[in-house]
């Protein structure tokens, strides 16, 4: 008699990436302790009461802000409490790809002030404090430029905006050094431009109390204060004062001597200095947030918002300023003559995926353009085949890679350098896809790092354990949808939940298309009352020898727990199963016995029950026939 121990925790082996052959763990993760590996059922989903519910309709994503989850679905943001599940609609956003909704980016500004959001075609912004949702728009003023500072004005220059067509007037201040205008503030950006508008400068006055003294025929102004500087040239009016006086010299730190260029009368009290300044010219550009063609990603750094297009230009806000958008501000990727796919941020650093390169920027806080600089030195030649599949975690970030000269596989990327971490299996399950419509997300499980990828043309979500290098399925029993090629068919499907937010206590998740929230619990062991089908299948095994062999028993190795798991087998290569015995968990040795003859044969053990479950190993029992004539 011969015994064989069979792991359970088994690794996807499929060998046409479609997962109906060869080994395979679904719905759990592995877990080493020393040479053992123990396959542990995943947390179950319950649904989350949200009322008024959301729409059935096509979820964008989710995240947690200021106290509260922030849901898209089919382009409108809701407000969502964590504890009551009271919905609230924040606004409506605009725009589609090719027709259709798609994936939504969330960032937060510094001191959680806004969340910018963009739906690939237009960006928002929702106020930290009120949830108010404002769209950036391209009508307003964003930055103003002197090209000649001018000579002699004082300070308290004004300066007007000529008006738009319809909407609000922008509005700004002047400051002025040593005489020069230096810059313009925008205090009112202004709505309802078209075309930038022109800037006009209306020279400062000031008017101070003084005393009038003519000694030896030189007539002074005595002054305590004066409101803003004056300047020897500048023009004096007041009672008393002859007409084209101008100030000739002035002494003093205040009170002021200030000699003028006529005579004055006794009866002056008071002057006007009318500002002598000249010579400045401005100019003003309207705020440029790209809109449509944006790539999935948006990043914050160093107090930027930092969004990308396809064409390859990465565009930055004002600093600590997310509503305005300088159009010189942008920095383009050309390592590579390829399209941008996504952008990330990795330790310090923006990356833009290109199809078949990943470039590397850094804050380099340039005066001018954008404060991004490119670092080449980092540059690797690995881009990305869907920005929808880019997750950022703790120190690494995850992709579905590629290049020109390999397919595609998803990647690592910890430190400078990517890795490959997916198997040669797993790439042709992802080369199986035709990677238009992915959905990606990190989250972490009792110690594990799982990366959660799904391909929603091939039914299937793959799941990487980044400590356990380690990849498993999951599904969800529930009907199916129309991209998943079988709507309305209620069986095993792709992980529904699409979407993350955790908000430090609890995993949230968002459907993909029902509008369905979730929280995802170690004490649930359903999915909404529907069974996780925890399944581990083998790879075909003849204990080293195609004699025939005679399996007396087999025992379940894993926890004692009331629950059934099911065991068939296939002895012609995955085409036809046998039907499933039961095994009890409960009892103090889980076993069957007469699990009858085979030369070469594959094991599924599958449990649906309600219950927490790990399993280690399956031990069998068995004898190796002697005879060789056919039948043996």
């Amino acid at each position: 008699m011969a015994i064989q121990r069979i792991p359970l925790a088994q690794p996807i082996l499929t060998r046409d990436g479609t997962l109906s052959k060869d080994s395979k763990c679904v719905n759990g993760y592995f877990e080493s302790k020393g040479d053992r590996k123990d396959f542990i059922k995943r947390p179950g989903t319950s649904t989350i009461p949200v009322s008024p519910s959301l729409p059935v309709a096509d979820g964008q994503g989710l995240t947690f802000f200021n106290g509260f989850f922030v849901a898209a679905v089919n382009n409108v943001l809701y407000k969502i409490d964590p504890t009551t599940y009271a919905s609230t609609v924040i606004g409506t956003m605009t725009g589609t790809v090719g027709g259709t909704t798609v994936n939504c980016y969330f960032v937060q500004t510094l001191n959680n002030g806004y969340l910018f959001v963009h739906n690939q075609v237009n960006g928002y912004l929702i106020n930290g404090s009120t949830f108010a949702l404002s769209q950036i728009t391209n009508d307003k003023v964003a930055t103003t430029t002197i090209l000649t500072g001018g000579t002699l004005y004082s300070q308290g220059v004004t300066v007007t905006f000529s008006p738009p067509s319809s909407g609000t007037t922008a509005t700004g201040t002047v400051q002025t050094t040593g005489g020069v205008i230096t810059n313009v503030t925008i205090t009112n950006a202004g709505t309802g431009y078209v075309t930038a508008p022109t800037l006009t400068f209306t020279p400062a006055v000031t008017t101070t109390g003084a005393s009038v003294t003519n000694t030896s025929g030189t007539p002074t102004l005595t002054a305590a204060t004066l409101a803003y500087t004056v300047y020897i040239g500048m023009t004096v009016t007041g009672t008393g004062i002859p007409a084209n006086t101008t100030v000739t010299a002035i002494t003093g730190t205040g009170p002021y001597t200030i000699t003028l260029s006529a005579n004055t009368t006794s009866g002056v009290s008071s002057a006007t200095f009318t500002d002598k300044g000249t010579g400045v010219t401005a100019t003003c550009l309207l705020n440029f947030f790209p809109t449509s063609g944006l790539t999935p990603g948006a990043v914050f750094i160093d107090s930027y918002i930092v969004v990308a297009t396809l064409s390859g230009r990465l565009y930055t806000s004002t600093v600590s300023n997310p509503t305005i958008w300088n159009p010189l501000d942008y920095i383009t990727a050309e390592g590579e003559p390829d399209t941008m796919v996504g952008i990330g941020k990795h330790l310090n650093f923006i990356l833009g995926f290109g199809q078949w390169s990943t470039e590397f920027f850094y804050d380099a806080a340039n005066l001018t353009g954008s404060p991004l600089s490119s670092a080449p030195t980092y540059r690797v030649e690995i881009g990305c085949a869907n920005g929808d599949s880019i997750a950022q975690f703790e120190q690494s970030i995850l992709w579905i890679g590629t290049s020109k000269s390999t397919g595609t596989g998803v990647y690592l990327l910890d430190g400078a350098s990517p890795a490959k971490v997916s198997t040669s299996y797993v790439d042709r399950i992802i080369g199986n896809s035709n990677l238009t419509n992915v959905t990606a997300y990190v989250l972490k499980i009792n110690g594990h790092m799982l990366y959660v990828l799904t391909l929603h043309d091939l039914n299937v979500t793959i799941v990487y354990d980044v400590n356990e290098k380690s990849w498993v399925q999951w599904t969800m029993y529930t009907a199916g949808d129309d991209s998943s090629g079988v709507p309305g068919i209620l069986a095993e499907q792709y992980f529904r939940p699409s979407y993350f937010a955790g908000n430090g206590l609890n995993y949230f998740l968002l459907d993909d298309d029902t509008g369905v929230m979730y929280r995802l619990s170690d004490n649930v062991y359903t999915d909404s009352g529907a069974p996780i089908y925890f399944r581990a299948v083998t790879p075909i095994v003849d204990n080293g020898s195609t004699k025939r062999k005679f399996y007396r028993q087999l025992e379940i190795v894993g926890d004692k727990v009331p629950a059934v798991l099911n065991v068939r087998t296939t002895q012609d290569d995955y085409k036809t199963w046998s039907p499933y015995r039961s095994i009890d968990l409960n009892k103090s040795r889980s076993q069957i016995y007469q699990c009858g003859a085979a030369r070469r044969r594959a094991w599924e053990f599958l449990c649906t029950d309600n219950v927490p479950l790990r399993l280690e190993a399956a031990e069998i029992d068995f004898n190796l026939g002697e005879l060789e004539g056919d039948g043996q």
